[in-house]
């Protein structure tokens, strides 16, 4: 599926391999430039945001969150996909119906850090076509980092083609969690940073070895759809722990996701994870 031709450049950080196209004839490149349009957008809302209130309509909502959410959906339906936003659930553009293409968002990933000024929050963007991920984006929306990628063709940072390198075993693995961990998994250090996209796809570009969830099915789709893609492109794994397809396109659905840098590494997180 195009996107709609426009006068508005490519964002930084569309390098030589988001220019392709991917699985199906998408137009990965046309895609990428949306979502690039769309997160520079978002972080010019959480940049000018002094309103940092709760919604009221669910726990754990922010007011920013809506405004974020409002600058990300209208875009994508705008321009014929689906959208299955964290904030505002699954809709479709009008004429369209389920199981056309479908652009899963988690606005803003990491809003309580954003709240308290921690620079670890993120928009979260994923074209997925008959429930295959194709196209994702990943972007810091403080530093500006940017993970981006193409089924099939790669993932990248900042334009920059990336690829898991380091195979750590348990004992020397530094390891993000999502959640408390319930005991020691034997691991050199972990770190609980508070953003999963960001920390899935740090797995990727080498600063963490691994993600955990900890908590049972505490993640919708939009919580990690993207950074999936960007850490499988680059040569890492992710499953949900008890074995389920991540991805789901219902809004209700939760999952447990697992990432690492390699088969052994997740094996033993998993182990460690089941005691």
């Amino acid at each position: 599926m195009a996107v709609p031709n426009n006068d508005v450049p490519a964002a930084d950080g569309a390098g030589t391999a988001d220019a392709e196209r991917g699985a199906g004839g998408i137009d990965a490149d046309g895609v990428l430039d949306l979502f690039g349009r769309i997160t520079d957008r978002a972080a010019d809302v959480v940049s000018g945001t002094t309103d940092w209130g709760e919604s009221g309509r669910r726990p754990g909502q922010y007011l920013v969150d809506l405004d974020v959410d409002d600058v990300c959906v209208g875009p994508l339906l705008a321009a014929g996909f689906g959208v299955l936003s964290e904030e505002s659930g699954l809709q479709f553009p009008a004429g369209a119906v389920a199981g056309d293409a479908v652009v899963v968002v988690d606005p803003l990933d990491g809003s309580t850090n954003a709240s308290l000024g921690v620079p670890w929050c993120a928009t979260s963007l994923c074209l997925v076509v008959d429930r295959e991920p194709q196209v994702a984006m990943v972007t810091n929306l403080v530093t500006g980092q940017r993970w981006t990628a193409i089924r099939g063709s790669g993932a990248a940072l900042g334009g920059r083609p990336i690829a898991v390198e380091r195979r750590a075993t348990l004992d020397d693995a530094v390891v993000a969690v999502s959640g408390l961990p319930g005991h020691h998994y034997g691991w050199r250090q972990f770190r609980a940073m508070g953003a999963s996209a960001l920390d899935i796809c740090s797995v990727a570009s080498g600063a963490f070895d691994a993600f955990v969830d900890m908590s049972a099915n505490a993640h919708g789709v939009w919580d990690y759809v993207g950074a999936q893609l960007v850490v499988t492109e680059a040569g890492g794994v992710m499953v949900d722990a008890d074995g389920r397809d991540l991805v789901v396109l219902d809004p209700a659905a939760r999952r447990t996701p697992v990432a690492a840098t390699g088969a052994g590494l997740l094996r033993a997180v998993l182990t460690e994870r089941a005691r």
